[in-house]
């Protein structure tokens, strides 16, 4: 039986642009030898191929979710909005008993997220859906607090953000904007407890600075050099505390970087800081955070059976998954669909991400130890490898070309370890990504800096080691021309089509579940 390795370049995606992109100006020989000597297409990657809104791009969430799971996965953003057109929305169960809860205790009611059109983590869509929610239920007291974004968006657009927000509020009899906070702090998910406690701070006891309008706030944050991101925590109205009683909304619909500040809520035993304990708290959230969260949520998981991990158990096959700590949710609780179970003869592994304040100081990341890793397990004759490279997307998130670069080096030099012992050991390696990010890091019509996801498709290249040994040093890569000729071709694909390639190579029939395709006859 054939042996699979699958390595996900986050945020790598293909651009037939050169000016700004990473990939194209970094000096990867290894993937180039791989592009020009073994089988390779291109997969879309975004909108309605992962799942989410036309011409929206994809994330790693998403990506994650399609690929293991074999099937294009209605995300959640689609799902809320198609449920607020048709008014569903209004009479979900969990929503109606939450307001008629907060009314009864008559506590306030806060609403908790993302201040964004990116469509990754939040809309503000939602944020409105909400207000009209709770105008219709006549709930008086409601305050925003509002995390601005900047990295799922242009750096700084919450200005903009918050005037629009205004101009709803005045529509409507309820709605202050209570607090400020960038998403660096609100949004942490790498246990960096300092951040998630000035979140925690400002929301419970109005610790920030003071300012008499969101704009204000803003503005004063743009002078400091800060962007959307990265603003401080900022109080405008000091009567927006949280206390006892009253009502949580959190309305980002993406889990993983809301479970850090939810547990300061509702875990009873947490510990990363101490805190006063607000008693009789309400909370819901839009969506599931984790799987043994407490409070209740608007929607409900979706029950994904029948992953490419399941599949893999299934045939009692053996398994290794492993990752940095920020993409490390990404190659077990997404890519099994959103379920965060060890299969039997599975392996996972959790490489600790550098703890720096920002990943362009560090643009290598963990990518070295991360490779050991992989290594390490090719000696051990797993049937199926799954290792993510975080490099391309988080350096790429920072905006900095030269750090994203180096990223982009980094990984390549891995890839020699990896390939090398991959083609040593018999394995079919499966070379792709999961979105695109760090090929485009300049906006061309403004010039500004793009730290944005893209829309474009990403590599997928087939090495099949037992066939054509990966042999670099002797061979040719693919030059630069060639890269963007490839770049600039239609995808033959979808994320969804990895899952059931990879069961074709290990002769394990598909799920009906999966409905992605063989993608080997067309590569």
């Amino acid at each position: 039986m054939k042996k699979v390795l699958l390595v996900i370049l986050d945020g790598w995606g293909l651009s037939p642009i050169a000016e700004g992109n990473a990939t194209f100006l970094a000096k990867t020989p290894n993937l180039d030898y791989l592009y020009k000597n073994y089988p390779k297409t291109s997969l879309s990657a975004s909108g309605l191929s992962v799942g989410i809104t036309p011409g929206e791009p994809g994330n790693s969430e998403v990506g994650h979710l399609n690929i293991g799971s074999g099937r294009v996965v209605w995300e959640n953003l689609p799902r809320i909005d198609q449920a607020i057109d048709s008014g569903e929305f209004f009479q979900n169960r969990n929503l109606k008993k939450f307001a008629t809860d907060l009314k009864n205790s008559d506590g306030a009611l806060h609403l908790i997220g993302l201040c964004s059109t990116g469509g990754i983590h939040s809309h503000l869509s939602h944020l409105y859906a909400l207000l009209e929610f709770a105008e219709k239920e006549n709930i008086k007291n409601v305050y925003l607090h509002l995390i601005t974004d900047g990295r799922d968006t242009a750096p700084k657009v919450a200005l903009e953000d918050v005037v629009q927000i205004n101009n709803h509020l005045k529509k409507l009899e309820n709605g202050k904007i209570a607090s400020v906070i960038g998403r660096f702090y609100a949004m942490d998910r790498d246990k960096h407890n300092e951040r998630t406690q000035a979140a925690y701070n400002l929301w419970t006891l109005g610790k920030g600075r003071k300012f008499l309008s969101a704009e204000a706030a803003i503005k004063n944050g743009y002078l400091e050099g800060k962007d959307d991101e990265n603003l401080e925590a900022s109080v405008i109205d000091e009567k927006g505390i949280i206390k006892p009683e009253d009502g949580l909304a959190f309305f980002n619909f993406r889990s993983d970087r809301m479970r850090q500040i939810l547990s300061v809520f509702e875990d009873e035993s947490f510990s990363g800081f101490s805190r006063e304990k607000l008693s009789n708290l309400k909370i819901l959230t839009m969506t599931s955070y984790q799987n043994n969260q407490k409070s209740p949520e608007i929607f409900p998981p979706l029950n994904l059976s029948n992953t490419l991990p399941d599949v893999i158990e299934t045939a009692g096959l053996s398994q290794f998954h492993t990752a940095e700590t920020e993409k490390f949710a990404h190659v077990t609780y997404f890519f099994n669909g959103g379920d965060e179970k060890v299969h039997q003869k599975e392996k996972q592994v959790i490489v600790p991400s550098p703890r720096v304040e920002s990943y362009d100081y560090a643009p290598e990341m963990s990518a070295k130890e991360v490779k050991n890793k992989v290594v390490e397990a090719l000696k051990n004759d797993y049937q199926f490898i799954l290792v993510n490279f975080a490099n391309g997307d988080m350096v790429g998130h920072t905006g900095r070309l030269p750090a994203a670069i180096k990223a982009c080096e980094e990984v390549d030099r891995c890839l020699f370890d990896i390939m090398s012992a991959a083609s040593g050991a018999g394995y079919v390696a499966i070379i792709t990504a999961d979105h695109g990010n760090c090929e485009m890091m300049k906006n061309l019509r403004t010039g500004e800096i793009d730290k944005e996801h893209t829309s474009n498709p990403v590599p997928l290249v087939f090495a099949d080691f037992s066939k054509s040994p990966f042999l670099p040093q002797n061979g040719v890569g693919i030059n630069k021309n060639e890269l963007l000729q490839y770049s600039s071709q239609e995808p033959t694909g979808i994320l969804a089509d990895i899952a059931p390639t990879i069961l074709a190579i290990l002769n394990i029939s598909n799920p009906k579940e999966m409905t992605g395709k063989d993608l080997q006859d067309l590569i």
